[in-house]
């Protein structure tokens, strides 16, 4: 079995079938199907189900292709590694950030590294963490900076740059503005703009609401983005949102609320995440390095944590 082989069963895992599959493929019908046959008599057991509406993977199928994806990747790296090796540092190095992390850091290093690598090429991804840990586990993304989840994240390595705190940013007329020394029950009435239920930084503030004994915050807008056009949704409105404390040159016009001290704890670990095991090329090198160096992390310490 060939390396094509088992990308076509992957195709035919991913697409639900052998016509969608073959038409993403641009390849003919019955040549998938002889091979996904060929794999299915190499291993000896069928690997999906067929029926009128699809194919669906039997168990032997979901183990196979769980190793299949991993040997998918480790392969895609070695060519990369091998691209890396014939011409040195030239390639495209794709880089995600989340936005609730101060763009200021990721466009000061990556211009720097525009500037010692003019052959180099970017690509630059703006999502939140959850999506992009996701794409850097499917080697859709090189690396990215994100807020680091409070969970074990044994499938990536792990480089811390620095540590910060979310803050409840309002408008600058928002009544709330007019008070000081806050408790967090002066929120309960307030409506916010934030990320879905599914994403940390939600779960992180309703549980401090839940633990004082209050109802979760009421959720008026779900947004998959962030950034400076989250402000632009709220300005001139009572809406609440969170933001991180460097955010210099979105908020004009907002101000964070004054919260008494041990209120809302929405202290934070920020940091760079490859895959792990995965290889690490030149520029992604290089970039974490002015990562470390522009975020006060020790440079010879950064470039010994990315390699444990």
């Amino acid at each position: 079995m060939d390396t094509r082989d088992m990308g076509y069963v992957l195709a035919v895992q991913e697409h639900g079938g052998i016509g969608r599959a073959a038409d993403a493929l641009g390849i003919s019908q019955p040549a998938l199907s002889k091979a996904i046959q060929r794999v299915e008599a190499t291993a000896g057991l069928p690997l999906f189900e067929r029926s009128p509406s699809g194919m669906a993977t039997t168990h032997a199928g979901a183990v196979f292709i769980a190793r299949a994806r991993r040997i998918q990747l480790e392969f895609d790296d070695a060519m990369k590694e091998m691209r890396g090796l014939r011409g040195g540092e030239l390639g495209l190095l794709r880089v995600g950030s989340s936005p609730s992390v101060a763009s200021d850091l990721i466009v000061k290093t990556c211009r720097q590294l525009l500037s010692e690598r003019p052959v180099a090429r970017l690509q630059l991804s703006r999502r939140f963490a959850r999506d992009l840990l996701e794409m850097v586990a499917n080697n859709q993304l090189d690396l990215a900076v994100v807020p680091l989840p409070p969970v074990d994240l044994g499938t990536f390595r792990v480089q811390r740059l620095f540590d910060d705190r979310l803050a409840v940013m309002a408008d600058e007329d928002h009544p709330l503005q007019k008070k000081r020394n806050l408790r967090l029950d002066a929120l309960v009435d307030q409506q916010w703009l934030l990320p879905g239920s599914q994403f940390a930084i939600l779960q992180q503030l309703a549980s401090a609401f839940v633990s004082k004994g209050l109802p979760a915050p009421s959720l008026r807008v779900e947004v998959d983005f962030g950034g400076a056009l989250t402000f632009d949704l709220i300005r001139g409105s009572r809406l609440l949102t969170l933001a991180g404390t460097d955010t210099a040159g979105i908020t004009d016009g907002f101000r964070a609320l004054d919260i008494r001290e041990g209120e809302l704890d929405l202290r934070r670990h920020v940091g760079v995440v490859t895959r792990a095991h995965g290889y690490v090329s030149p520029l992604a090198d290089r970039l974490m390095v002015l990562l470390s160096t522009q975020s006060g992390t020790p440079a010879t310490e950064a470039s010994s944590q990315q390699r444990r």
